[in-house]
């Protein structure tokens, strides 16, 4: 006579439940969505600056030295600047200055633009020959030129604008993802940078919160 073991039902429950445990998929992570600021990339025209820090010359210390001067005496003022940018400079172009002691202003005009000396910096010197009631010179002077306008430049706000490895990207919105794009920078004034390549105007990028961001990125943009 052949004697059968009878298995307990709640053996048989306990393994139907672990064999369904077991072909279940993990749970999915949440999804990551970054809430973000945007804005659109605009078109403006960009007065083109370039700078250099100086101080007075020599030539004015012994043609027009006056310790009692701060009337009206002229005087000069020698800028090293970059040759690629003394070379577009002119004669008697406008030059404001502006002295590091304090925050007052001067209008010049370049006197004099001297061969280049120093092959290593590759600068040349400009003279620059500034009357200007109540103001002087003291220690180091910045000085400001105009290289003329550029007209139409696509700019975006300067966070919008961010360094990766590749090299230099921007985030374009594509409906609930971003889509990074490789740029070419230009002139960066008052909180905004000039696109030289890489967008379109009207395009929106992503400002605040871009630094997060990677290529196909789920964002939620913040009104």
């Amino acid at each position: 006579m052949t004697r059968t073991t009878a298995i307990p039902a709640v053996l048989l429950t306990l393994a139907a439940l672990l064999a369904g445990c077991g072909n279940k998929e993990p749970p999915k992570p949440p999804e990551k969505i970054t809430n973000v600021t945007a804005a659109r990339v605009a078109q403006k025209d960009l007065q083109i600056t370039e700078s250099a820090v100086g101080m007075e010359t020599a030539l004015g210390v012994a043609l027009d030295y006056d310790p009692t001067r701060g009337g009206g005496s002229t005087f000069y003022v020698r800028l090293p600047f970059p040759e690629h940018v003394a070379n577009q400079l002119k004669l008697g172009q406008a030059v404001t200055l502006m002295s590091f002691a304090g925050d007052k202003k001067a209008q010049g005009r370049i006197r004099e633009i001297r061969p280049p000396l120093n092959i290593t910096t590759q600068s040349r010197d400009v003279i620059v020959t500034v009357t200007n009631a109540g103001w002087r010179p003291e220690g180091s002077i910045r000085g400001e030129v105009s290289l003329g306008v550029r007209r139409n430049a696509l700019i975006v706000p300067e966070q919008a604008v961010v360094l990766r490895p590749t090299g230099t990207v921007v985030y374009v919105v594509d409906s609930e993802v971003v889509k990074q794009r490789g740029v070419k920078t230009g002139v960066v004034s008052d909180g905004t940078i000039e696109i030289v390549e890489g967008l379109k105007a009207e395009e929106t990028v992503v400002v605040d919160g871009a630094s997060l961001l990677s290529d196909n990125a789920k964002i939620k943009v913040r009104e």
